[in-house]
């Protein structure tokens, strides 16, 4: 535990899913005595078999963690749309006065965007880059002006991936995605350093979310195999287990504490040593 998170304000976005690695999240920083706001896009998308955090979920995450002992604020946004981030920030500081944290953890792939990259056309790129760089930036934007405004510096964590590290086939956008998302975290760090704004990416590897559960079955499905069989083949993890939500959170509340105080600009594999190789 970090004491000196107690009474931050903590903007997690895609949190509203139950077994998200956002809502993990924010149950961590609960449990650390912050002030938490809760997002997610709480509309369907127009493939209906592709899942989105609901308002009703966002709902029962703020039962979740209120019944922590935190304040929680729910909000609908989707991170493509600026007027929509710029609505989040500000009503977390309408509801909490300030904003010292900011979890860019929205990301995906959307219906389109999988596949082999000769089969992906314009319009499923754009969506897929959208949902996991450019929300990123819109959010990052929309946060540190106001960390700026405020003074007393902050931090940034985004949510990347292995797959921002290495590639595989059959998710090109998102690699891709993921990859801006490394590159732009460690611009973002040098043009942030001088206000004490920390920024840093969290890079997980094998976890079953709702999101890693709902595409790898499509996957399998497309391949004429089992889930069961995709998930043997995953590249090995030293540590012996898959990944949990709660790994996830560890790694970004210790980038959030003041014991990261002097570290910026970095990309995190949190991997398990799936990556080692």
């Amino acid at each position: 535990m970090y004491d000196d998170l107690e009474d931050k304000t903590v903007i997690i976005t895609g949190a509203g899913r139950p077994h998200g690695l956002g809502q993990g999240m924010a149950k961590r920083f609960a449990r650390e005595g912050c002030r938490v706001v809760i997002s997610d896009v709480a509309r369907p998308h127009a493939d209906p078999e592709y899942g989105r955090g609901k308002w009703e979920d966002l709902l029962e995450r703020q039962k979740e963690i209120e019944a922590l002992g935190a304040d929680c604020l729910p909000v609908k946004c989707d991170v493509t749309v600026e007027e929509e981030v710029q609505a989040m920030v500000d009503a977390a500081v309408e509801a909490f006065g300030r904003v010292d944290i900011l979890v860019n953890n929205v990301g995906g792939g959307p219906p389109g965007s999988g596949g082999p990259l000769l089969e992906v056309d314009g319009a499923n790129w754009d969506e897929g880059m959208a949902v996991n760089a450019k929300g990123t930036h819109l959010c990052s934007r929309a946060a540190a002006t106001r960390m700026i405004e405020q003074g007393g510096g902050g931090k940034i964590v985004n949510i990347a991936s292995q797959a921002g590290k290495r590639p595989f086939p059959g998710l090109g956008v998102y690699c891709a995605g993921k990859a801006a998302v490394c590159h732009y975290t460690r611009v973002l760090a040098m043009e942030l350093g001088p206000h004490k704004i920390n920024v840093n990416a969290v890079l997980p590897g094998t976890i079953e979310t709702d999101m890693l559960k709902e595409s790898f079955g499509k996957m399998a499905e497309q391949m004429g195999i089992t889930y069961e069989d995709l998930m043997q083949g995953i590249p090995p993890i030293p540590l012996g287990r898959l990944q949990t939500q709660d790994d996830v959170a560890a790694a970004v509340a210790w980038l959030c504490s003041r014991e990261s105080d002097y570290v910026t600009g970095e990309c995190m594999l949190v991997t398990g040593g799936q990556t080692i190789a």
